[in-house]
C-alpha cells in the first residue's frame, strides 16, 4: 500500500493533499486560475520551492516550443543547478536542462504579461501576495485530469519523480498549445 501512495502521489503527505485540494478545486476555489486573458500573455513565468525539479523543466518545454519563458524559486538560496535526476530526465525526452541555474524570488523581475505559473496552492497564495497584478495558474490545471497539487518530486522516489516530470511535460505542452492558439484566433 505504502509502495503505490508513494508512487502515485510521492508520500502520504502528497496523497493528503491532493484528496483536500482536489476537495477544494471541485468546490470552485481555484476557479480564478483558469480564468486567464491569453491575449495578454507574453512570458510564461514557472514557480516552484526550490526551482530545481519542477519549475525548470516547465521553462524549458515552453523555450523548446518556441516560447518566451523563465522560472524562479520561492524558497531557493539560488544560484545552484537543476536537480541531476531532472537533467537526465530532460536528457532522455530531448530537453537540455543541463545549464539551468536556480533563481530566488527577488531575482525576479516582473513583466507585462507575465503569467505566473505555479506548482501548489501555496505557490498559489504567495504569488498572489508578492505580485497581486500578474496573473496566476496552477500549472496541474491543463492537465486532462485536472489538479491544482503537484506534489515536490525532490524527497520522492524515482518513480513519482519521473510520474511527475511526465505530468509537467504534458501540462506545459497542452497549456502553451491552448495558450497560442488562443492568442493566435484572436489577432
Amino acid at each position: 500500500m505504502f509502495k503505490f501512495i508513494n508512487n502515485r502521489f510521492g508520500s502520504k503527505k502528497g496523497l493528503l493533499n491532493s484528496l483536500k485540494f482536489g476537495i477544494y478545486l471541485l468546490a470552485g476555489k481555484y476557479n480564478f486560475a483558469t480564468h486567464l486573458d491569453f491575449n495578454v500573455i507574453n512570458r510564461f513565468v514557472f514557480v516552484c520551492s526550490g526551482n530545481i525539479c519542477r519549475s525548470p523543466l516547465g521553462e524549458i518545454v515552453i523555450k523548446e516550443m518556441g516560447g518566451n519563458s523563465i522560472s524562479f524559486g520561492l524558497d531557493t538560496r539560488g544560484g545552484d543547478k537543476a536537480d541531476p535526476r531532472i537533467v537526465a530526465f530532460g536528457k532522455n525526452n530531448g530537453l537540455d536542462l543541463s545549464k539551468h541555474i536556480t533563481q530566488r524570488v527577488d531575482q525576479y523581475t516582473p513583466q507585462s504579461g507575465d503569467l505566473l505559473i505555479g506548482m501548489e496552492p501555496s505557490h498559489l497564495a504567495k504569488l498572489q501576495t508578492l505580485f497581486p497584478n500578474n496573473q496566476i495558474t496552477s500549472l496541474g490545471l491543463w492537465l486532462p485530469f485536472k489538479r491544482v497539487y503537484l506534489h515536490d518530486p525532490y524527497s520522492a522516489n524515482i518513480e513519482y519523480f519521473n510520474r511527475c516530470a511526465k505530468e509537467i511535460v504534458l501540462a506545459s505542452r497542452i497549456f502553451y498549445k491552448k495558450a497560442s492558439g488562443i492568442k493566435h484566433h484572436n489577432t
